[in-house]
This record gives structure tokens, sequence and C-alpha cells, in this order.
């Protein structure tokens, strides 16, 4: 499983069909039991900017998915039925909300009998345009056919008002069914984006009769899957336990403040102030090979950091050497499913916290990593309050703009090595749709640079989602190949007592 842009995924010619809902089973989705309670603090803020959207007349872009390849004949009533089985299993995605203008969210919760029901889900064939359809066809016209109609397909049907929020397209191809799938933002992260491909394939597997390929670790149990409802009800009770003097917000005030608001990125991106463009996916390579990436362990422990906090203090080298930024701040999501029974459940289980390093007292690779492994693991202990007590008193106190608080600059990073469908005891259906699959983000809008690191057993990796402008993409290769200078040296174990320098 990998990042990647939906345009890399090469189609031969064949059959499409996409899910579809029978109309009784929709009807009875929008006339669900009402789950009391107010949505998570990023479900709400999703919630408030889709309405937004759609009283303007916007496309919605805020879904995110991926794709895998299942293998052997295509069997759209066992595929409908694992997708049946995912969707029951999962109380986040059999959640819905009724969005009227001037009242809060109501959530919905649909019974998992109603998804499990026979035929509520159905695969229905789509009409290929006939050039496209003959067997010759130009397999890059196709791509970008279904490419395009897939894209459209996600911003009519993933949305959080009209159940399911997740839609799927089918491709017939020589090896098997290559699946993409789109759900929208409010009920799924990327972790979960990541799991999907494998509890799918072990779901495919085991509906089409092959047990022998599907293994007791390949499906999360109940202690794994808690519900998103009690998760959102922990969330806003954690969050009624602090107030603006909380130490946590102070973290948060001695970042911004130095920032000078929220974090953005160093470099230029072609835009006017406030601007902002189509997003653009850049990708690069940072560490291929399992030796090299367990050398890249050894050299950061040895300059007293882990990868995660290597790469911000590599960041943090960056804006210095790049752009003489003596003070780095940046804003990190971090996963929050280490407080309950979420641990393979779908949902947005997120949260963010500030980075900030001082680079005039971390002057050298043997004071910054200690110091980027120090702030790394305060950003941990501040994401235990929601971020949106800390941003709700910032802007309160006048040390926050709240006209800054859209696209800022982020990172992350993800260890793809624990992941089910990754490990030994992963059955070989979940195994083999986890490798072939990779997940893939709407394409909104932005008017920063954020990064997305990723790790698994043979690669560690980046994509920003950059302006697509000319100016932002340059800007985002110097920046990357700055960063994986410092990366490089950590390997080579050099320039560990150089003094930093600014290379501008």
């Amino acid at each position: 499983m990998r990042l990647e842009p939906m345009s890399s995924w090469r189609l031969r010619p064949g059959r499409v069909w996409h899910l579809e809902v029978a109309g009784a089973t929709r009807r009875a989705a929008a006339a669900a039991p009402v789950s009391p309670g107010g949505p998570s603090f990023l479900q709400a803020d999703h919630l408030a900017a889709y309405a937004r959207l759609r009283a303007d007349g916007g496309t919605h872009r805020a879904w995110t998915g991926g794709a895998c390849r299942l293998a052997g004949p295509v069997d759209t009533d066992a595929l409908a039925r694992a997708v049946a089985g995912f969707l029951a299993q999962h109380e986040g995605q059999r959640t819905t909300f009724d969005l009227r203008p001037g009242d809060a969210p109501v959530r919905r919760l649909v019974p998992d009998d109603l998804v499990r029901r026979p035929g509520a889900l159905t695969l229905e064939p789509v009409t290929v345009p006939p050039d496209l359809a003959r067997a010759d066809a130009d397999p890059g016209a196709f791509t970008a056919w279904v490419h395009e109609t897939t894209t459209a397909h996600f911003s009519e049907v993933c949305t959080p008002d009209d159940w399911p929020g997740l839609g799927m397209v089918v491709v017939e191809q020589p090896a098997g069914a290559d699946v993409f799938w789109g759900c929208d933002h409010a009920f799924t992260d990327a972790w979960s984006q990541l799991l999907l491909a494998g509890e799918l394939g072990a779901r495919y597997a085991a509906e089409r009769g092959d047990s022998a390929a599907v293994a007791d670790v390949d499906l999360p149990g109940p202690t794994e899957a808690g519900g998103f409802v009690a998760y959102a009800a922990d969330e806003r009770a954690r969050a009624a336990a602090y107030g603006p003097d909380a130490p946590e917000v102070a973290v948060w005030r001695e970042a911004l403040t130095t920032a000078g608001g929220m974090p953005s990125f160093p470099l230029p991106l072609g835009l006017d102030p406030g601007e902002s463009a189509p997003v653009e996916l850049v990708g690069r390579e940072l560490v291929r090979g399992a030796d090299r990436l367990a050398a890249l362990d050894a050299g950061a422990r040895e300059l007293g950091a882990r990868v995660p906090s290597a790469l911000v203090g590599a960041c943090a080298a960056a804006e210095l050497r790049l752009a003489g930024r003596e003070r780095y701040v940046g804003l990190t999501v971090l996963g929050t499913r280490d407080g309950g029974p979420h641990s393979r459940a779908q949902g947005w289980f997120c949260n963010f916290a500030p980075l900030r390093l001082d680079l005039g007292a971390a002057t050298t690779y043997r004071t910054l990593f200690p110091a980027a492994e120090a702030t790394f693991r305060r950003a941990r202990e501040v994401a235990r309050m929601p971020v949106h007590v800390a941003l709700g008193a910032l802007v309160a106190d006048g040390t926050l703009d709240p006209a800054t608080l859209g696209s800022p600059q982020l990172m992350s990073y993800l260890d793809l090595r624990w992941l089910p469908a990754a490990g030994a005891t992963a059955g070989a259906a979940a195994a083999a749709a986890h490798r072939s699959g990779f997940h893939f983000t709407g394409m909104g809008r932005t008017r920063n640079a954020s990064m997305w690191f990723n790790r698994d057993h043979e690669r560690l990796y980046v994509f920003a989602q950059v302006p697509a402008t000319t100016e932002a993409r340059a800007s985002i290769e110097r920046y990357l190949d700055a960063v994986t200078a410092v990366l490089d040296d950590v390997l080579a174990g050099r320039g560990a007592d150089e003094p930093l320098g600014v290379t501008a």
C-alpha cells in the first residue's frame, strides 16, 4: 500500500461497474434512527464547509480514497457482499448527517442488518464509450476516461448527507478486478483508507468461498473496531476538561506567536497573499531498500532521534538553509486511535499539534536531532487535548486570526509496516490486495505545501500537496532536495558536528 495520485494507476480496457444502493435501502437509511450527540470536532468543521460549498453550488472534493487489485474472475455479487460486510461492521461507515440551514447537524446510524440485507448493495454495469469499449482501444484513453468519470462519481456520491458516504468503481482487467473506492472525509482518514485494501481483499475472498486465503488476523475484532460515536463523545468530554490557561494551550500560543500565525511554507508558491490554487501532488522517494532504512534508523538513533523526529529536524534544517528561518514551526497530524478500541476502525481519528525548534540553540545535527525528538514527543503529549480547544482560545484572545485557519502547512508520518495486511501473519488475499494498493487524496485547493511522509518495509517517501503553479513545483523540489541532503548525511554518518549553515 502506498500514497499515489489516482492518475498513476494504469488500466487496460474492460467492463466497468459502480456500487449502487437499492432504492428501498436508500429510503430506509434516510429514515435511520437518530444518534444523539454531536459530531467530532473535525467532522463539525467538515460539515460546515460542505454545507457552505453546497449552498454556493461548488464541486465537492473533500473525499479521499484508494485502489487495489483483486485477483481472479470478477464476481460482482461476492464483491457487493464484501462491501456490505465492511460497511456493516464499521459504525463510522454506517453514519450519515441531516444538514439543514441554521440547524446543528443531526447524526443518523444505519442499522447493520439493513446493510447486510440481500440486494441492499449491488454492482451495476456502466456504459463505456464505444471507442473505448473495444479490446483494442487505446489503454491511455481508457485510463483517462476512468479517472475522469471516477473523480466526478466520487464528488457526487461521497458526501456526508446521503448514505453511504462511500463510492466504488470496479474495472475488469486481465488479472482480475481493479477496484477504486472513495469516501467522504467525515467518515475516514488516511489510516482507514490504508486498512481498507487488506480488509476488502479478505472479505472478497471469504465471500467467494476461498477460506484458505483468509487468516484470522485479516478482519478486525470487536475490540479493534470500536464505534466512532463513542469516540466523538469522549473527544468532547476531554475538550471540556481544558481551559484557556492549560499548559497545552500555552504550547500552541508560543508556537503560533513564533510563526506570526499559522505555519506557512517558507519558499515562494506563485500565489498572491490569501490566494489558493488547485492541488498538485509532487512525490519524492527519500530512501529505498531495507538495509538503507535500517541504516537510517541507526543513524538517527546515534544522533538522539527516531525517523519521525529526524524528518522534523530535516525540515527545520532545510528551512534554515533555504530561507534563513532560525525558528522552525510546523503542524503535525497525529493519529488518536490509541485512546480506545479503534486501532482498525473506520473514521476520522486525527488531531493536530505544533512543532517548534529554535535553531539558534540547535546549531549542529548533534544538537538539532535531540531537540527534534523532544518537540515531537511534546507534540504527542499536547495532542491529548483536542486542537479546537487551543484554536478557540487563541482566536478569542487575539493571538490567531480566524481567517488564517484554512489550508495550513501540515506534515505527517505514517509507518505502514504496522498495517495488519503488511505483516507476516496476513492471509494471502489481504496481503495481495495490500501490496497492489494505493491511497489517494481528493484534489481540492491549497495555499501551502503540506507533506505526507510514509514508510514501509522497502522505502521512505513523501508526497507534497502543492499549488499547481510553476513556482510551487520549483520550490518544493528545492525543499525536498534539502531534506534529502540531510537524510543522506545521516545515512553516511557525516557532518554531525558541522554548523547547520545557511546556503540560500
